[in-house]
């Protein structure tokens, strides 16, 4: 079966504000990043400071301020491998994902779209080839810069000649 729905990770923004159930209070995205710093989650390489996850025997980098898009499942299995626990008290403290979904997208309206008879420019489906002739027709009019073709080299070099058989002169 083909995943059809993708998401968005990245890392906990500092501003984001989490509700701990268990304790009834509330924790900062600021908390969670000083606490990966305690528990050196981060890791540095040419780019800057980057925390990983793995998944599958995959390792996935994550730095802050960028967005990851990978599928559904395993979006939601690395974050769930990134759990970590925030706070002084190790056993029982509230333990938070420091990777959360920033978007999510289903790719099925885009995929199931596609057919012969849609149209290139705009991506409607005209609905047969007569209708996509014409209508092409008039994108050509609205955009003529997308219609212009590129000559080959062997038609770029090659000069017209005078009198060949096919100008209707005789020799």
């Amino acid at each position: 079966m083909i995943e059809t729905s993708q998401v968005q990770l990245a890392i906990v923004s500092p501003d984001k504000e989490f509700y701990v159930p268990e304790t009834g209070q509330s924790l900062h995205g600021k908390d969670v990043i000083k606490q990966m710093t305690i528990n050196r989650v981060w890791h540095n390489d040419k780019q800057g400071r980057f925390a990983m996850v793995q998944y599958a025997g995959q390792c996935f980098k994550f730095r802050e301020g960028e967005a990851k898009t990978v599928p559904e499942s395993i979006g939601s299995r690395l974050r769930a491998n990134s759990a970590i626990c925030v706070g002084t008290d190790k056993l029982n403290g509230p333990i938070v994902p420091f990777l959360e979904i920033v978007k999510r997208t289903e790719m099925s309206e885009s995929v199931s779209t596609k057919t012969p008879t849609t149209c290139p420019i705009c991506g409607e489906d005209q609905l047969s080839f007569p209708k996509l002739t014409r209508h092409l027709a008039q994108e050509r009019k609205k955009h003529p810069e997308l219609f212009q073709e590129e000559k080959t080299e062997w038609e770029a070099d090659e000069k017209p000649s005078k009198g060949t058989a096919t100008d209707g002169d005789v020799d």
